[in-house]
């Protein structure tokens, strides 16, 4: 199975000098080591980079991520603000979108690697987490410490999925509307037919859902009942459950709109994603296996 994306060191660091005179307030910078690299979790979050890594800058001290442009920040928390230093160590979470769109790639692979550079920023008081002011970006490119990174499988998919999407609706906008009642949405050809075919036969819904081993790989869910279905910006997320069992439930993340809803049955082409959480109406929270939809066809709808 192919494994998330790799993390290399591309240089040594190198430490900012304090000036003299400077007081315990002034602007300062400490290198920002990456320790772990993985695939966001959560609707926010689960096509971005997650970083977690140590540094000697103080608690509070602002991590600081960029690509090309040591003037703005690409970094930001879970929740979209400054990701912070706390006890030595951070975590932060990068929209590769801000690193690969330089790249005018149209066929984004796991194997293409892009350049990263990482700093802590402490007494930076803006609250702006984009652009940083001159002084703050002088001193974080001389410490900031430069790494590659890759797509993992499930992202390399997502965002051919995008450019599919995209090409599509060119297409679209010189023809004549399709017809409303069609019911089969397809933005990408990323998915394995063969394995998605395979992994339905040979597996179990338990299998996929005790562990994340299975992110990048193709799955065809030709029967499921769709619990929930929610759209947004022009992006869908359903909840679905098969084998006629609700505790059987996936999460399905698709790049588009669908006729889907309540009570429909659908068949799902897709790739795994990270498993994902979700709020359940009793209060409690519930962590199952997730997918990024190439397609999906509305086949009937639950009579009872």
């Amino acid at each position: 199975m192919k494994k998330g994306f790799l993390l290399f060191v591309g240089g040594l660091s190198l430490f900012v000098l304090a000036s003299c005179g400077n007081n315990s307030k002034s602007l300062k910078a400490k290198t920002a080591n990456i320790t772990k690299s993985s695939v966001g979790s959560g609707i926010v979050n689960q096509h971005d980079w997650k970083l977690s890594g140590t540094t000697d800058a103080p608690d509070g001290s602002k991590v600081i991520v960029y690509s090309n442009d040591s003037n703005t920040n690409i970094a930001t928390s879970q929740n979209e603000n400054w990701a912070k230093v706390k006890n030595g160590k951070f975590t932060a979470y990068v929209d590769p979108i801000t690193v690969i769109s330089d790249g005018s790639s149209d066929n984004y692979t796991t194997s293409k690697k892009y350049t990263i550079h990482t700093a802590a920023l402490s007494n930076y008081s803006k609250k702006k987490t984009v652009s940083l002011s001159k002084k703050a970006s002088k001193l974080v490119k001389k410490s900031a410490k430069t790494y590659t990174i890759t797509l993992s499988s499930a992202q390399a998919a997502y965002y051919n999925s995008l450019n599919d999407d995209s090409d599509s609706s060119k297409k679209n906008s010189d023809s004549t509307s399709s017809n409303s009642s069609d019911s089969s949405s397809d933005t990408s050809d990323s998915y394995n037919a063969t394995e998605g075919e395979n992994n339905a036969e040979k597996y179990t819904y338990g299998d996929f859902a005790k562990s994340d081993d299975w992110v990048g790989k193709s799955y065809h869910i030709s029967k499921a009942e769709v619990l929930q279905a929610d759209e947004k910006d022009g992006q869908t997320v359903l909840l679905v459950y098969t084998d006629d069992d609700p505790d059987h439930t996936f999460m399905v993340a698709y790049d588009g709109k669908t006729p889907a809803v309540e009570d429909d049955y659908v068949d799902i082409q897709g790739v795994f994603s990270k498993r994902q959480s979700y709020d359940t109406k009793i209060g409690g929270s519930n962590t199952v296996p997730s997918l990024v939809a190439s397609k999906i066809t509305v086949t009937g709808k639950d009579s009872d």
